[in-house]
């Protein structure tokens, strides 16, 4: 018995998962949200890149050339001011798009991680959260071993990919005297905008592994016990809502397989309003007929339209319609007192058919 309260080895429910999303345990990658952010910003510096820099080193140039107009004296606050915040316009023109387009990629990227999932509740204060024991289970083995191991890789993935274009840029060093300054920044600007790339798809590839190890881990710490699931089952079914819910359900249905035996029926006994009772009789499968299909106002005019439209024969009975109606379920056989009044309209319609035919 204590083995079956304490294991937890089946998968959560669908209302433990519900209720993990409303206190915003939802499983989230950093690194891939780091990855989206640089890629994006790889992709502004790669596309308008060089018009940010030459916008940051004219203004630079004319700053430069301005240093000896002004004459000698004490400088004042005031004299600042146009300074700083000229200064500040063009920081924020030039670095202000590479850091939107970092920032909006990561928070889309998290947003879509979490399926846009707002929760207030981890903002809330918590003894739990300042629990040694809490504190002590990041630091176990299955937990820290791993992102140790993500560090690394990262760590690794980034100094080789470094690596590889410093290499070539030491060996080609020699040849830098030999060009233009500016075909050398030219080709110190590629390179770099080659190792942001190269870096960036490492990053997402490390980053989609590590969604997935957190989703595990967040499935993992979910999991739930016999014991625990049997709880759960006797809150539902205590819960009135739950119960309400339940109930709806079940007789939508129960109203989606009447109206769909409807077509199958072979008459159809009216009020001629009020109610409809679909009848199915097949001599080689029953020895009477059966309901296969009733309701009341809507929903008998709902199966009056259903039977038009397959041409159903339709009966108006007004007796016979309510009798079928307070005394039948869906499924039952018609009961002995009635079948003299349903033999009359079979026989009804059998005649009709001869005569048609």
């Amino acid at each position: 018995m204590a083995s079956g309260q304490g294991d937890k080895t089946l998968q959560p429910t669908p209302k433990r998962l519900r209720d993990a999303r409303e206190k915003g345990q939802v499983a989230t990658s950093r690194d891939l949200s780091m990855a989206i952010g640089t890629l994006a910003a790889t992709g502004v510096l790669a596309v308008a890149g060089s018009m940010l820099l030459h916008r940051l080193t004219g203004w630079i140039a004319q700053s430069l050339a301005r240093l000896g107009d002004a004459p000698l004296h004490d400088v004042k606050p005031e004299d600042l001011f146009p300074v700083v915040l000229s200064g500040g316009r063009i920081l924020a023109l030039t670095v202000g798009p590479i850091a939107l387009a970092a920032a909006g990629a990561g928070v889309l990227v998290g947003g879509a991680q979490t399926q846009f999932n707002l929760s207030w509740e981890p903002l809330k204060p918590s003894l739990q959260k300042l629990s040694p024991q809490n504190g002590f289970a990041r630091l176990s083995p299955k937990r820290s071993g791993i992102d140790t191991l993500r560090a690394i890789l990262i760590s690794t993935v980034l100094v080789v990919l470094a690596w590889q274009i410093g290499r070539v840029l030491v060996v080609d060093a020699s040849l830098f005297s030999w060009i233009p300054p500016q075909a050398a920044a030219s080709r110190g600007w590629d390179d770099g905008i080659r190792v942001l790339w190269r870096s960036g798809l490492a990053l997402l590839a490390v980053g989609a592994a590590d969604f997935g190890v957190q989703k595990w881990r967040l499935q993992s710490s979910m999991k739930m016990s016999h014991q625990e699931v049997r709880d759960e089952a006797k809150q539902n079914e205590t819960n009135p809502e739950v119960r309400a819910r339940i109930r709806r359900i079940q007789r939508d249905m129960v109203r989606r397989r009447m109206l769909q035996a409807v077509p199958t029926a072979t008459v159809i006994v009216t009020n001629p309003t009020h109610f409809a009772v679909a009848l199915q009789y097949k001599r080689e499968k029953n020895a009477a007929p059966i309901v296969v299909a009733k309701g009341q106002d809507l929903m008998a005019a709902k199966i009056r339209e259903i039977a038009r439209d397959h041409t159903v024969p339709i009966i108006e009975n007004p007796p016979l319609a309510r009798a079928l109606f307070k005394e039948c379920e869906v499924g039952d056989v018609i009961p002995g007192p009635l079948f003299g009044a349903v033999a009359e309209i079979l026989a009804y319609l059998i005649r009709i058919k001869q005569l048609v035919l």
